[in-house]
């Protein structure tokens, strides 16, 4: 099944969609990064699927939109 964000490019595209409410982009980079934390654990065990990991812009983008200033490691 597709997901809503995928339509976009990465996660900064979303976020500069300005038809979107701030809540309907965070709940869209919240399931965005659920879903790439599942495919890094399913790349940790040998089930890697070749797609582009957007994990961490994902992460960095939710908390510019939440104003945090924090930088995930």
């Amino acid at each position: 099944m597709k997901q809503d964000y995928e339509k976009y490019d990465n996660p900064n595209a979303l976020v500069a969609d300005n038809s979107l409410s701030d809540a309907k982009k965070k709940e869209l980079l919240i399931q965005w990064i659920e879903d790439e934390e599942a495919l890094v654990r399913g790349s940790a065990e040998g089930m890697g699927g070749g797609e582009e990991n957007h994990l961490k812009t994902a992460q960095t983008a939710l908390m510019k939109l939440e104003g945090e200033d924090t930088k995930f490691e």
